[in-house]
């Protein structure tokens, strides 16, 4: 089984639509389908979140061994107070301030401050990121981010600020 023929099959486990996933990836359902026909590859750089989305392991999306679901992540509640160890795991929302890494994903809004989130943001950043975030932000971003966020925001409004070296808004969400 290829690549391609694994995206498709995580996909449709998922019932997920072409559109969906690219929706999910910010790329083109076009996109999608080359990947799912073998016509091109996924960016190496969208690849960890892809694994995530679909819930498989790189190792599984590349070669088909190993497990076809990650190991299952600790989930964390909300972070109210001062963090100062790497999370490896996901969380809620992060009032708090987390002055290490969260390998996981956000799963409510950043009001405190974070260094790096290796994963997506399911809510919107309010308070800073003081690296970078290397999947999307569902919801908007009204704080800052000083490093890039990879995967684009898909939210409506983009009042905050960005000092990194880019972000991806997806233009039919803006307003």
């Amino acid at each position: 089984m290829t690549m391609g023929e694994r995206i498709k099959q995580k996909r449709k486990y998922l019932n997920l639509t072409q559109e969906e996933l690219a929706d999910k990836m910010n790329v083109s359902y076009q996109a999608v389908s080359k990947w799912e026909n073998d016509a091109s590859m996924p960016d190496t750089a969208i690849l960890p979140a892809l694994a995530n989305v679909l819930g498989v392991s790189l190792d599984y999306l590349f070669t088909g061994k190993g497990e076809d679901t990650p190991a299952k992540r600790v989930k964390w509640g909300n972070l109210t107070g001062t963090v100062t160890k790497d999370i490896h795991g996901d969380v809620g929302k992060i009032v708090g301030d987390v002055q290490a890494d969260i390998f996981g994903n956000v799963n409510g809004d950043i009001i405190g401050t974070v260094n790096n989130v290796f994963g997506n943001v399911e809510g919107s950043v309010l308070g800073e990121v003081r690296g970078d975030i290397t999947g999307y932000v569902a919801g908007n971003l009204l704080g800052v981010v000083h490093g890039s966020v990879k995967l684009g925001v898909r939210g409506k409004k983009v009042y905050g600020t960005i000092f990194g070296d880019g972000i991806n808004v997806d233009p039919k969400r803006q307003k």
